[in-house]
């Protein structure tokens, strides 16, 4: 198992932490994702299908939520 570090910019309350932890379930890879929505970090456990291209458009694609590079 793998573990990836991202920041989500858009993150502000329980909802969004809550929306993508759920959304995270559906990602291929992905075993489990722990978002602190004060800060935005986000720690994805994964296998190697994980693609973070995929996870970075499933996130973005919520609206509010941009990856910081």
């Amino acid at each position: 198992m793998k573990t990836t570090v991202v920041i989500i910019e858009g993150t502000h309350c329980n909802a969004c932490k809550l929306l993508i932890e759920d959304v995270c379930k559906d990602i291929k890879g992905v075993s489990s994702c722990s978002v602190d929505f004060e800060t935005g970090r986000t720690v994805i456990e994964h296998d190697e299908q994980f693609a973070p291209a995929t996870f970075k458009k499933e996130i973005e694609s919520l609206g509010q939520y941009k990856l910081k590079s």
